[in-house]
């Protein structure tokens, strides 16, 4: 078996599952995990061996001793951490671009920017979840031929197909997910529920999620007089909220660039709000409508627009009748470009042929 070595500066935010799920069911490739401070969310990633070293300074030897054939950097940062140790060691170097390492901090760190281009350079492989970040990293500099599309999977077996929630009286339940973040758009989410409210009185919108930007959203439910009808629930374990996703009748998220540039990949709980059954209505944002097309497997609105991510919401609630054609459609989209399995192949392929060049 040949060993890569994984590393992720922090090992592993609850939200990156994607990152979890790639390191599993590898045929050829032993994975082992890096990080830099001790690992946490054991018991949701319990992945073995995970390594901690605080400083870098002796990797080189550390790499050769466990006879580490390819390293791979999760996160552009990550990749410029481990390009001197690739170059001293000659192992090769992938590099996986997941969001904001090829939007926010290029726009942010004039430094990080220019030290792309080395990076591109000297590094042998990179990766992206999107044709559109692929197109952002060819404008930053990468040669296109050392770019491999790995869409973030699911395991399909953990997301079946559930039967439609019967509504009882109007009374909708609509959800989201997603840390509370300003590129995840929560704030134009409630903005727009409350359009809902008005034609849709016994409607009730959950979030679930934590992040800097719950205060605002406090004061957006105060403010709309939304107290009963919207409930942040917190950050959950991934169990609930599966729980959450069955008993909804419809997923929203509302994804839009951050004022930074800060700007997502595909958010993963698109892939399994739709694998699950789930008609969802997300916006025209990165790499999503890549995966949702407009009234075919779901449903679009431009970012910052909660008034027609309103009437949107209102349209689809009042077209249930177009709902099974469109969750049947979304779960063979997932099905044919999510599935984890295939995506693993891709991973593992890529690998095995930068190990042999």
């Amino acid at each position: 078996m040949h060993r890569v070595l994984v590393y992720r500066r922090k090992f592993l935010p609850r939200s990156e599952t994607f990152i979890y799920e790639q390191l599993l069911g590898l045929r050829q490739v032993k994975p082992l995990v890096l990080t830099r401070q001790r690992p946490f969310n054991r018991k949701q990633f319990p992945f073995s061996p995970v390594y901690v070293r605080k400083r870098m300074a002796g990797l080189s030897a550390w790499l050769k001793k466990r006879k580490i054939k390819c390293l791979h950097a999760r996160f552009g940062p990550a990749g410029l951490e481990l390009l001197p140790f690739a170059r001293k060691t000659g192992i090769p170097l992938i590099t996986s671009f997941h969001g904001f390492d090829a939007t926010k901090r290029v726009r942010t760190n004039p430094r990080y920017r220019k030290a792309l281009r080395k990076l591109f350079r000297k590094g042998k492989a990179f990766t992206v979840v999107s044709d559109h970040m692929k197109r952002r990293l060819i404008r930053l500099g990468c040669p296109a031929k050392k770019i491999t599309l790995i869409r973030s999977g699911i395991d399909l077996r953990k997301f079946p197909m559930l039967p439609p929630q019967p509504v009882e009286d109007g009374a909708f339940r609509l959800l989201s997910v997603g840390r509370l973040t300003e590129k995840k758009g929560m704030d134009t989410l409630v903005r727009a529920f409350a359009s809902v409210r008005k034609k849709h009185p016994r409607a009730k919108l959950v979030i679930v999620g934590e992040g800097d930007q719950k205060p605002k959203l406090r004061r957006l439910i105060k403010k709309y007089r939304l107290g009963k009808q919207v409930v942040l629930k917190g950050a959950l374990p991934h169990q609930e909220v599966q729980r959450e996703m069955a008993r909804c009748h419809l997923f929203v998220i509302a994804c839009k660039t951050a004022r930074n540039g800060d700007q997502e990949g595909i958010p993963n709980v698109l892939m399994e709000a739709m694998a699950t059954g789930r008609p969802v209505v997300t916006t025209h944002h990165a790499g999503i409508p890549e995966l949702v097309k407009h009234k075919e497997t779901g449903y679009l609105v431009p970012e910052r627009a909660p008034a027609k991510l309103g009437r949107m919401l209102n349209r689809v609630l009042d077209s249930q009748e177009e709902w099974p054609q469109v969750v049947e459609r979304a779960r063979e989209k997932v099905e044919r470009n999510h599935n984890i399995d295939r995506q693993r192949e891709k991973l593992e392929e890529l690998y095995l042929r930068v190990m042999k060049k």
